[in-house]
């Protein structure tokens, strides 16, 4: 970028010098003529100057612009190397951090396995020693459980002894008892054999006495019940007579009050009859 921007300038500059002292000493040799130099040479010196003059002016803008440019360069390239040194520093930063972190985490977890091991020695020291202390315990209780075991077989063979005596005193007594509720048993059935036949021959009395008494009863009631039925056939055979000493006075009147007024009676008597017709007792 830099020499495409330079190498213009340059040539530029380098064809405003060749031109400029040529057309300066064409005009200006001596032993010329005058009179060659006239008013159009004038007037072309002066558009060569002019020309000359915008030339160096558009290079010298040109020259400007490209110094402002690499001045602008310039700067970038200062504020990267700045950013890249501050980046370089924090990064040193950031590791020196980080180093004194990891140093500290080694120095932590060395620590740390330090008193692992100490503490895995310790408690390997009290296991041994409590493995000590269950061994001799575990001895002591086989020991005394050993002892024990033979005062159990001793006290077993007198529990057993004892216990002989216990039940053959036991049998003993127990083929007493069963003797005496022996005896109090047939005793007993004896005594409820007597109770029940002495209860079987009151309820025979009193069921003599009781079947006598019904049929008792029975032939009074049987007698009660004929005379009730002759009641009842006289008063069938009193009824019947009535309703035919009624039937017969019925005919009279009707005789007495004539054949006009028959038919009219006879319809009031059959529905007088109808209404309350007479029933025989017990019906």
């Amino acid at each position: 970028w830099l020499k495409s921007t330079i190498a213009p300038g340059v040539s530029r500059a380098s064809r405003v010098e060749r031109v400029t002292p040529l057309e300066h000493s064409a005009a200006m040799e001596p032993g010329a003529p005058q009179e060659s130099v006239g008013v159009d040479g004038m007037a072309n010196n002066l558009s060569a100057a002019r020309e000359s003059r915008k030339r160096a002016e558009l290079d010298a803008q040109l020259l400007a612009n490209r110094i402002a440019l690499l001045k602008q360069e310039e700067e970038k390239a200062w504020r990267k190397i700045e950013e890249t040194r501050k980046r370089a520093t924090e990064v040193m930063t950031t590791r020196a951090a980080n180093e004194e972190k990891f140093r500290a985490k080694e120095d932590f977890y060395r620590g740390k396995w330090e008193s692992i091991r100490q503490a895995q020695a310790q408690n390997a020291y009290a296991r041994d020693k409590g493995k000590a202390a269950r061994d001799a315990t575990r001895n002591a209780l086989l020991e005394a459980k050993r002892a024990g075991v033979q005062a159990c077989k001793r006290q077993s063979q007198e529990h057993l002894m004892s216990k002989k005596e216990r039940e053959s005193n036991e049998r003993l007594g127990n083929q007493d008892r069963a003797n005496y509720i022996k005896r109090n048993k047939d005793e007993g059935r004896r005594r409820m054999e007597a109770e029940r036949s002495g209860k079987l021959d009151m309820f025979r009395s009193d069921y003599e006495a009781r079947v006598g008494q019904e049929e008792m009863l029975r032939a009074r009631t049987e007698a009660l019940v004929s005379a009730m039925e002759k009641e009842e056939m006289e008063l069938i055979q009193r009824l019947q007579n009535t309703q035919m000493m009624q039937r017969s006075a019925y005919d009279e009147l009707e005789q007495a009050l004539g054949q006009t007024a028959a038919p009219v009676s006879r319809r009031a008597i059959g529905k007088r009859e109808e209404e309350d017709p007479p029933q025989a007792p017990g019906a």
